[in-house]
């Protein structure tokens, strides 16, 4: 998975959604209670992801919120079952 945040000491943290993030390497105590959701979710491949900074410091992760089902397979299950229903 791709990632627009760049972690490191050497720059201060600054945002330029969505194009670059620039991000301090670590967490802070501030953290805990700062982190605020930047944008919408996005789907990259088979999860939805969204990224979530510290308003403080500028700590930001990458959170993977939930797998997208893949409907090839979900598709392939429910005939399954509705096979199986018919014997």
């Amino acid at each position: 998975m791709a990632t627009i945040v760049e972690y490191t000491a050497k720059k201060p943290a600054g945002i330029s959604f969505p194009a670059r993030i620039i991000s301090p390497p670590g967490s802070s105590p501030c953290c805990f209670t700062e982190m605020e959701p930047i944008g919408t979710p996005q789907e990259d491949g088979h999860w939805l992801v969204q990224y979530k900074r510290c308003r403080r410091c500028g700590f930001t992760v990458r959170l993977i919120l939930r797998q997208i089902p893949d409907a090839a397979l979900l598709s392939d299950v429910r005939r399954a079952l509705a096979a199986l229903r018919g014997l």
